[in-house]
């Protein structure tokens, strides 16, 4: 039975000695596993004969490093760089702060002792305190009630900053500050105007005094007159008129300018309305325009427009004096775009424009008639063109047509007439529609004053009292005559036709049965005579001009005559004769002064005779 208990003491012993030895080994594995303190990574990953569970330390990133197959970085510190916590309670905020030195860490549960005020906010001062207080205040700590107890005063007349340090209680009231005697009441409008003194309001349901009678011009101060019926306006210089009479305004225009007739405001639905204006002047009995703003539901499209000259305007036919110009421009897009009607002045002197008609149905569509003065540019539009009615002629619409009466050539007025201005007179096609005075570009035929010069682009074409030049290629297309004759006036060799070389292949030459439908080229029974780049005169058909030893050909300097290559003429020549004689027979020469020596058969000289191969012939008197 003792024994029991000895065999559980030594089990227990033994057990002991087996954790013991347990945490020996785990030291020494740890002895033998850890591989050093290494300054940079780089040493870490330098290290030889590395096995699986060696770890080492690292002073360049502070942790641990293990070796699992290839060295790797852990999240571990160096032991020797683990900081302990504190156990001190964290300090009250001070005024300046402090840097400390404790080398320990604040806990993350850590909680600093409350640093609040118990003393009672005191009241708002006029300039206020920085304090010195260490403490704050808490967030439901509240002020004394710093409110006035006395009547708010009444406005004076120049104001004052006050002095108080309270405030006036939300429902503070002031003293009504208005005249309480009935005597005082609104004044009717004086002489001369005055910014007044009292220190009074008027009342909100305050009535002025009636002022029944009108009895002096503009500068009047009475806006009522006696004995007007309700159908009448009074004019501001005292006038009266009715109200169904035209709206008109009187412009300066001796400067010219610009004037702004109506503004069509912008719109997003359909509906046209009209206005209709009448232009007088003392140089023009009247002028007429006519608008019409086309609206859609994506707003105004443009405005349709008719301008009416009067039946003359000047003695040169255009508009000297009056509105010259209609047109119209716009700001905007889409629904909100606004179009503006604008007329020029052309030194107009004093020119009326009255409303003559308007349209009763969208008349909010039309608006600030007539509201601007004189100015001097506006933007670029659209030119409403002018219709002149002249009677037998004018501009219908766009369309210029002219019906003669007088259909005599005689006369000269069976068509259209273009008067003389400055000795200038033109007819212009293809300008610009929206701008007058201007062309597009410097191009066209032009003739001057007496017919004696034409020009093309700006380049003499013809000029009777002077030698022509005619530059380029010029083509006659289809030109059938009889015959040209030239004739010619003066004798240094220009007693006929001159051609040139040309400028780019230094030919020359005349063309003959050349292709009527081409400017270049040659065809199979083309004939042409040429000189040369070298200087030599040929003729030739097709292209033999261009192969050697083809055509006729005369030499640079005149002196040799030859065909396909043969000379027929000249000295100096390897093939013919060398004395200049003519060569008669290319395949037995017949040489005149020259014995013919040659075998074959057929004709030969002697030197004094010819003679035939069989026999010779000789020549004798002839019998009378």
């Amino acid at each position: 039975m003792k024994l029991t208990p000895q065999i559980n003491t030594s089990i227990q012993d033994i057990g002991q000695l087996q954790t013991d030895v347990q945490v020996i080994n785990q030291e020494l594995s740890k002895q033998t596993h850890f591989r050093g303190y290494f300054t940079t990574i780089d040493e870490i990953l330098a290290l030889e004969f590395s096995a699986m569970g060696d770890y080492a330390y690292s002073a360049e990133d502070l942790l641990v490093w293990v070796y699992e197959n290839n060295w790797i970085e852990t999240d571990q510190l160096v032991p020797d760089q683990v900081t302990p916590a504190s156990d001190v309670i964290p300090s009250n905020s001070i005024v300046n702060g402090s840097a400390r030195v404790s080398t320990e860490y604040n806990r993350g549960d850590h909680q600093h002792p409350l640093q609040v005020s118990t003393v009672l906010p005191q009241q708002d001062t006029a300039t206020g305190e920085v304090g010195d207080a260490n403490t704050y205040a808490r967030f439901d700590h509240t002020h004394h009630v710093n409110l006035s107890n006395d009547t708010p005063v009444k406005d004076p007349g120049t104001g004052t900053a006050g002095t108080d340090n309270v405030y006036a209680s939300a429902t503070h009231q002031y003293p009504l500050n208005v005249d309480p005697s009935r005597v005082n009441v609104p004044l009717v409008n004086a002489t001369a105007a005055a910014n007044g003194t009292s220190d009074y309001y008027c009342r909100n349901d305050h009535v002025h005094p009636q002022q029944l009678t009108y009895d002096g011009n503009i500068t009047a101060t009475k806006f009522i007159k006696t004995g007007g019926l309700p159908t009448e306006i009074l004019c501001a210089n005292g006038d009266t008129t009715t109200i169904d009479c035209k709206f008109s305004r009187t412009y300066n225009g001796s400067a010219g300018g610009w004037i702004r007739l109506c503004v069509f405001p912008s719109g997003a639905s359909v509906g046209n309305p009209f206005i209709e204006f009448k232009l007088y002047s003392m140089y023009n009995a009247v002028q007429t325009i006519r608008l019409v703003p086309y609206y859609t539901v994506n707003g105004i499209n443009t405005v349709h427009g008719i301008f009416t000259a009067p039946p003359r305007v000047s003695n040169s036919n255009n508009i000297e004096n009056g509105v010259n110009q209609l047109f119209h421009n716009h700001s905007g897009s889409g629904t909100s775009v606004v179009y503006a009607a604008h007329v020029r002045l052309e030194t107009a002197g004093s020119i009326t424009i009255v409303v003559f008609d308007q349209s009763t149905y969208y008349t909010n569509r039309v608006t600030e008639i007539l509201t601007q003065d004189v100015v001097s540019g506006v933007s670029n539009g659209t030119q409403i063109p002018i219709t002149y009615d002249l009677a037998n002629s004018g501009i219908i619409n766009n369309m210029l047509q002219v019906n003669p009466t007088n259909r005599s050539y005689s006369t000269y007025n069976n068509g259209i007439r273009i008067g003389n201005y400055s000795n200038e007179s033109a007819l212009y096609l293809g300008c610009d529609t929206t701008v007058i005075n201007t062309t597009k570009s410097s191009v066209g035929l032009s003739i001057n004053s007496d017919s004696t010069i034409i020009k093309f682009n700006g380049n003499e074409l013809v000029n009777v009292g002077t030698d022509q030049i005619i530059t380029g290629k010029k083509l006659l297309a289809r030109v059938k005559c009889d015959a040209i004759q030239i004739s010619p006036t003066v004798n240094n060799f220009n007693e006929g036709i001159r051609i040139s070389r040309s400028t780019i292949s230094d030919y020359s030459g005349i063309q003959l049965g050349c292709d009527p439908n081409s400017t270049t080229g040659t065809i199979s029974d083309q004939w042409s005579i040429v000189n040369t780049p070298t200087g030599e005169l040929r003729i030739g058909v097709s292209d033999q001009l261009l192969q050697d030893n083809k055509g006729l050909m005369i030499s640079a300097d005149g002196n040799t005559l030859s065909f396909n290559g043969s000379v027929i003429d000249g000295t100096g020549a390897s093939n013919g004769a060398s004395n200049g004689q003519v060569n008669y027979s290319a395949g037995n020469p017949i040489l005149w002064g020259l014995n013919s020596t040659d075998s074959n058969g057929g004709f030969f000289s002697s030197g004094s005779n010819i003679c035939w191969r069989a026999h010779p012939l000789t020549q004798g008197s002839v019998p009378p």
